[in-house]
């Protein structure tokens, strides 16, 4: 029994050595890990966070960016301030032309051309044409005014024909009104009319009344193209009670671009004349060059291109050049 009891109190001595060894061979494995664990960490610790302390970095951008905001608000309320007193001293209206191109329907090339000007130029279209209805469905899309460019008959016919739809003197009035509404009918979008020709036609004053009359019950005005010294149409037109103007300015009688820039620019020589201007030309590449050239002077110079219905309205008023 002795013997057993030994040999059980060395089995469980060598046991608890083992333990006390593992243990103390635990516990100093994870006492010489725990440095090298957690020193890397605590290095880049403190290496980040001196970057973390960006404080004085952005205070120091933001006196920037206050003082680059300084600098761009300033000169605003300076010119702000040069408007004004530039208003003050001149009190006088931007002078206004409008400019309108006639024959439009026998081809889209031109009229897409025109479009790139950047300007508010109108468009007259002849009715009955290969391209009447499309070039007024493209120019309605693209905002800008259109008339009718109404065929009329001119002294010099049958020589010089008017074209589809044109309006004679030897019609009586129900074959006029017929033809007129043919020819609005043909061209949507309008919002007046001016005449193609017609150097016989306009001298005709009860021709006209009759004409003018229905324009006006479709809330439309008149443009006279003055292809006659004798027109009748203010007189017409006075009797209607129907707003009208006349063109001041034929552009392209000779296809010369210098010769038509030189006639856009003339509207700039007389700066205290701030009456409106009516100016007329047609789809020629001298004629749409020399306005997309002259159209950026004039606006520098002050001077407006509006359509033509913002020169007219309550008012009428001539002048032919």
């Amino acid at each position: 029994m002795a013997k057993k009891s030994k040999k059980r109190f060395s089995t469980w001595l060598v046991i608890s050595l083992i333990v006390i060894s593992v243990a103390a061979i635990i516990y100093a494995l994870q006492f010489q890990e725990e440095p090298v664990e957690v020193r890397p960490p605590k290095t880049p610790t403190r290496q980040v966070e001196p970057p973390k302390v960006i404080p004085p970095k952005t205070e120091k951008a933001k006196p920037v960016k206050e003082t680059s905001v300084t600098q761009k608000t300033e000169p605003v309320k300076q010119k702000e301030k040069i408007v004004v007193s530039k208003i003050d001293k001149i009190p006088l209206p931007l002078k206004q032309v409008a400019i309108i191109i006639d024959d439009i329907g026998y081809d889209l090339a031109p009229v897409k051309e025109l479009l790139k000007v950047d300007a508010d130029i109108t468009f007259a279209i002849l009715p009955l044409c290969s391209h009447s209805r499309e070039a007024a469905e493209m120019l309605h899309e693209a905002h800008k005014e259109t008339l009718l460019h109404l065929p009329m008959e001119p002294n010099s016919y049958p020589k010089e024909k008017p074209g589809n739809g044109t309006l004679f003197t030897d019609m009586n009035s129900e074959e006029l009104i017929f033809q007129l509404e043919r020819d609005l009918a043909s061209v949507p979008y309008v919002s007046g009319v001016n005449n193609h020709m017609g150097s016989k036609f306009m001298a005709d004053e009860d021709k006209l009344i009759l004409i003018f009359n229905k324009l006006k019950k479709k809330k439309m005005f008149f443009i006279d193209s003055r292809t006659t010294a004798n027109t009748k149409a203010f007189a017409a037109a006075e009797k209607v009670n129907m707003q009208m103007a006349s063109r001041k300015v034929f552009l392209d009688n000779d296809r010369d671009y210098n010769e038509i820039y030189k006639k856009l620019l003339e509207v700039t020589q007389n700066s205290s004349d701030v009456s409106p201007v009516i100016i007329i030309g047609h789809p020629y590449p001298e004629t749409i060059r020399a306005i997309k050239d002259a159209s950026r002077v004039l606006r520098e110079k002050g001077i407006l291109i509006v359509p033509v219905s913002k020169l007219i309205k309550g008012k009428s008023f001539s002048g032919s050049s």
